[in-house]
């Protein structure tokens, strides 16, 4: 016989969108765990006893809502850096998206988030976008010695440039196309 209320099986799903929407409207500096339980309409208790802190919360969200990108293999490098830029422009222009750049950016001035960003969210995406460039050096579809991180930033770069500052509206299906050609010019010469 179990006591206690029974386990809410929506509970995350709520708190993870509250903590969106809440990170949204506040930043870093009025997120807190009571904002999100008040609008996930959970006891503050639920909150506390499942996560250790805001910024564990934020980046549980976040890793859960994440527009960055999932592993992909589509048989050749230039498919797959198609795939990873067609990930994050779709990723990148809904709320999850720019809660995370926002977070991405807050971090920057704020260690306890960064901590967390960084070893959460950065590392497993960034070995599978750097496993692409591996993949394709291997297949010899790229040249020994291609510039791994430079070839990333120059498409995930491009792609992040594109979604702040190119006009909101439909995108171009076509332009991952077009940095991936650009970047891949760019770093076999």
């Amino acid at each position: 016989m179990t006591r206690g209320r029974p386990r809410d099986p929506d509970l995350e799903r709520r708190v993870h969108d509250a903590v969106l929407e809440v990170y949204w409207e506040t930043g870093w500096a009025g997120f807190t765990l009571d904002a999100v339980a008040r609008r996930a309409r959970v006891g503050r208790a639920a909150l506390y006893s499942r996560w250790s802190g805001k910024a564990a919360l934020l980046v549980e969200a976040l890793e859960v809502r994440s527009p960055l990108p999932v592993p992909v293999d589509t048989g050749s490098a230039r498919g797959d850096l198609v795939e990873l830029a067609r990930q994050l422009l779709d990723g990148y222009t809904g709320a999850a998206g720019l809660v995370t750049l926002r977070a991405a950016m807050e971090a920057r001035v704020h260690p306890d988030l960064l901590a967390g960003l960084t070893e959460t969210l950065n590392s497993s995406r960034l070995l599978a976008a750097r496993e692409i460039v591996r993949r394709g050096v291997g297949r010899g579809e790229l040249p020994e010695g291609t510039p791994t991180t430079l070839l990333l930033e120059l498409v995930t770069g491009a792609v992040l440039s594109h979604v702040l500052f190119a006009p909101s509206g439909p995108r171009d299906p076509a332009y991952a196309d077009v940095v991936v050609d650009a970047a891949l010019r760019a770093v076999a010469q």
